[in-house]
């Protein structure tokens, strides 16, 4: 008889060997922030347990309190979603994934993971948000970066600098939308994903970090505390990295990034984020309504809906973004699906669904290391 249950301390390494099992993977190493040797994890997940006490399967979710132009948004990443090679089939990853959904959908906003994509719109997840990528080359650095001044710009490993932790947290904290990131723990996160942390200095002196794959040639976090640098460093960090070609992420909403890089890459494409299962429509729509706002802009206008069984009705005008919790007579009714698909995906603009022009997709994004 299997039960169903949350994992209890003492199975803390099951939860990781099984993991490894099923993914082949090194967990330890893969998540530090989650499965590091000094991290007990285990009231993360929730598991299947035979009549033996053995783990057949396990479903985790890592809560990650988002802010959003001063909005604080109730969200979680929910990941290693294993089952026991000898228990496939069983359907203990449905069961484990309606239960997890249903605890989340009274206490957040928002749940995230990365999937397979079929796999996970079974359980009411829609592919979508936006990430930009650029292409950067050596004729791009040549030509486009000749005036650029990267005269004592180097790199080092980012936490062997004095004040790195407080300098990276304060960056986080300064974006118009960043997930909490606990200070003590940045060392473990920033190695999420095996990304590698450097610090970029000026003379010496911390300006910024980038975050970077094993190889080097993939900026997945470009952090400058003054824009100025930016240029400055995209330079220094091509020939210090002697990649023919470094590609770089970035959010929609980061203006100074996105306008450096715009001007100056090969080439760029935007693509999804990640998988997102939102909970509260009202909280969600109005604090990435008001990032578009603030950010790229938004055309005023309204749009009333009822999404999911939601009713709303959301407002743009000169003044900023309100959001009610109430629908206009006429208003479209959407299931989670559509709702999703009109607010995540650029499919949008492809929808029967009369919207102001340029109000969708919303601007999810997940930085790498905030991936779980």
């Amino acid at each position: 008889m299997v039960k169903y249950r949350m994992a209890t301390p003492n199975e803390r390494d099951e939860c990781i060997d099984l993991a490894n099992y099923a993914f082949r993977f090194d967990f330890e190493t893969l998540m530090p922030k989650a499965y590091g040797k000094n991290v007990d994890s285990s009231a993360m997940h929730m598991v299947a347990a035979d009549e033996k006490g053995r783990l057949r399967a396990q479903v985790a979710v890592l809560p990650e309190p988002l802010t959003v132009c001063d909005y604080t948004l109730r969200t979680c990443y929910l990941g290693t979603v294993s089952v026991h090679p000898r228990a496939r089939g069983e359907g203990h990853m449905k069961v484990l994934m309606n239960m997890w959904l249903g605890e989340l959908r009274n206490t957040y906003d928002m749940v995230v993971l990365y999937g397979q994509r079929q796999r996970y719109e079974y359980f009411g997840f829609t592919l979508g948000g936006v990430k930009f990528k650029y292409f950067v080359g050596e004729a791009n650095v040549r030509h486009a970066l000749r005036h650029a001044n990267d005269t004592g710009i180097s790199f080092c490993p980012l936490f062997e600098v004095v004040g790195a932790e407080s300098f990276a947290h304060s960056i986080n904290t300064s974006r118009h939308a960043y997930i909490e990131r606990n200070v003590q723990q940045l060392p473990l996160i920033f190695n999420t994903l095996h990304q590698k942390a450097l610090g970029v200095l000026d003379e010496g002196m911390l300006i910024g970090y980038l975050i970077v794959n094993e190889a080097g040639d993939e900026i997945s976090e470009f952090a400058m505390k003054n824009t100025d640098d930016i240029s400055r460093s995209i330079k220094a960090y091509k020939e210090y990295s002697r990649a023919e070609r470094i590609s770089i992420y970035t959010p929609e909403y980061d203006i100074p990034l996105n306008t450096t890089l715009g001007s100056i890459a090969e080439d760029y494409v935007i693509e999804t984020s990640d998988m997102y299962h939102i909970l509260d429509f009202a909280n969600v729509l109005k604090a990435y309504l008001t990032l578009k706002f603030k950010t790229t802009g938004i055309v005023q206008g309204e749009f009333s809906a009822v999404m999911d069984g939601q009713p709303i009705t959301a407002r743009v005008d000169a003044s900023g973004v309100t959001v009610e919790r109430s629908a206009k007579p006429d208003a479209v009714v959407l299931n989670k699906q559509q709702a999703q698909a009109l607010l995540l995906t650029q499919h949008s603009r492809y929808m029967a669904i009369t919207a102001p022009v340029g109000w969708f997709p919303l601007p999810l994004f997940w930085y790498k290391i905030d991936k779980f």
